[in-house]
């Protein structure tokens, strides 16, 4: 499903929803309004929403019990969030404006910000989990609100959920009064509960993440490969003499693969060039190096051009070698045969050293080319010409072998996926909304703490209404032209 799929089917979704929503607003004027009176829906352009007071009591309820514990749980949440959260989110902001709108400055510790896009860097497998993390990092964000509002005893009005396309955001409507005749203090507790809540989402997925190995290791063995488990629609490694369904991949350019950061890991080094060592017998027995060679783009070919199956091979000879090769020679070998048995590398570090009666023999490749040896467990080893990043992106694999055949239903690659989103969204929520933009919780949060500056200061309200529209006209001016900026980046730049 490509993002252009994606923008048509949900266009159609709303279309078929504003329909329906029009047909039963002229004849069914009075039932349809009760629906929707009693159920709490309403639909708009592109978006529907749903809010109920049915879970009122029950949340007050649950928040006065733990009344003790979520009283210093929010009072260091705040705390944490204004002296810690809030710097690192304007901190890297700032940066990530110089690094990319000012080419003479370079800072190399600027975290990776970029769109998350369904159908573009979001493969549609993952839509479910897409979806579910949002809301799941939503929910979370408005349940720390609620808490908080209930501890100092703000009216909960209703909850709700919100979809705006395929985003659900969840909400709460507070009691406005209530909430305002609130000192500073308490006010900021309630508006920094929902950016410590993700926060704290986020770690605990983290920490879930790392510790899945072990809770799984019952049911599911680890660290013995990691098994191919499909491709996507272009991949390179699916054609007939590639990769298949099921194949337990052992290493990588001799790079042992045990599990998936291995996989990861192996798959980024694969762009160091490297040697095989080959015996002097098969050499002289399988040569079939053309009469003269020739170079074309800085490449020698040295095979015949309607030989598929055969490279170019490069003499890399350490000088003391007895039985050393002058270098600039050449042979024509079939690179398959030579590593049909084992790979033995050979590379630039070690001096091409390979054992006696071997020779160290290098592809001859461009620049962009990378030869990438694939060896599985009980079939013969894959060899790839090209980018190691497209291996990476094409080929899914799974870490987790089900000890059991009645497991294999499921895989616990399906929840590290689901955690892995979960930390994204949580932390890209508790960013945007740390940030003092207009219709977020920062925008607040920027408020109450001018007015805590001003009460120190002795300032009047004019001090605050200044600064306070100052801040946010400057933190919204920054912040929607940056996600406007990563949105078009993600579809019309990256993702042609």
């Amino acid at each position: 499903m490509t993002f252009y799929i994606l923008c048509t089917f949900v266009l159609t979704f709303y279309v078929i929803i504003w329909f329906f929503d029009s047909f039963f607003k002229s004849c069914l004027h009075y039932p349809y309004y009760a629906f929707l009176e009693g159920t709490g829906l309403k639909v708009g352009i592109l978006n529907f929403s749903w809010k109920t007071a049915a879970f009122n009591r029950c949340i007050y309820r649950w928040s006065k019990n733990l009344n003790r514990i979520l009283r210093k749980w929010f009072s260091f949440g705040y705390m944490f969030t204004i002296a810690i959260f809030l710097p690192f989110a304007i901190w890297t902001l700032l940066s990530f404006i110089f690094e990319h709108f000012y080419e003479t400055i370079q800072l190399n510790s600027v975290p990776e910000v970029k769109a998350m896009v369904p159908g573009i860097n979001v493969p549609a497998s993952d839509f479910w989990v897409y979806f579910l993390s949002i809301g799941m990092s939503s929910i979370f964000h408005e349940l720390g609100h609620a808490a908080a509002a209930a501890q100092e005893d703000v009216q909960l009005v209703s909850v709700g959920l919100y979809v705006f396309a395929i985003v659900p955001i969840a909400f709460v409507e507070l009691n406005t009064e209530h909430l305002n005749s609130l000192p500073v203090m308490k006010r900021l507790k309630i508006y920094c509960a929902g950016v410590w809540h993700n926060i704290t989402l986020a770690f605990l997925a983290l920490l879930l993440f790392f510790s899945a190995p072990v809770l799984f290791s019952i049911a599911y063995q680890t660290e013995v490969g990691v098994r191919v488990t499909g491709f996507s629609d272009d991949s390179p490694l699916k054609e007939a003499r590639g990769l298949e369904e099921g194949d337990i991949i052992r290493s990588i350019n001799d790079c042992p693969v045990k599990n998936y950061n291995d996989w990861s890991y192996c798959l980024h080094v694969a762009h160091d060039r490297f040697g095989i060592c080959t015996s002097a017998e098969y050499i002289a027995q399988n040569d079939e190096i053309m009469m003269e060679t020739i170079k074309e783009n800085d490449v020698v070919e040295c095979c015949r051009k309607d030989d598929i199956f055969s490279f170019c091979f490069e003499y890399m000879e350490p000088k003391l070698a007895i039985d050393s090769v002058l270098p600039g020679q050449y042979s024509c070998l079939k690179p398959r045969d030579m590593v049909k048995h084992k790979l033995i590398k050979c590379t630039e570090p070690n001096g091409y050293v390979c054992p006696r009666n071997m020779h160290c023999l290098r592809p001859s490749l461009n620049n962009h080319t990378y030869l990438i040896i694939i060896e599985r467990e009980d079939n013969n080893a894959v060899l790839y010409l090209g980018v190691p990043y497209d291996v990476h992106k094409t080929v899914f694999v799974d870490q987790y072998f089900p000890r059991l055949s009645v497991l294999s239903f499921f895989s616990p690659t399906e929840f590290e996926k689901l955690l892995r989103y979960i930390f994204i969204f949580s932390m890209g929520i508790g960013f945007l909304n740390v940030l003092p933009c207009y219709g977020t919780d920062g925008h607040h949060i920027a408020r109450n703490i001018i007015q805590t500056i001003a009460k120190y200061f002795n300032k009047n309200g004019d001090f605050v209404t200044f600064f306070t529209v100052f801040t946010v006209v400057v933190g919204t001016g920054l912040t929607y032209p940056i996600l406007m900026y990563l949105f078009y980046k993600t579809i019309f730049l990256d993702g042609e």
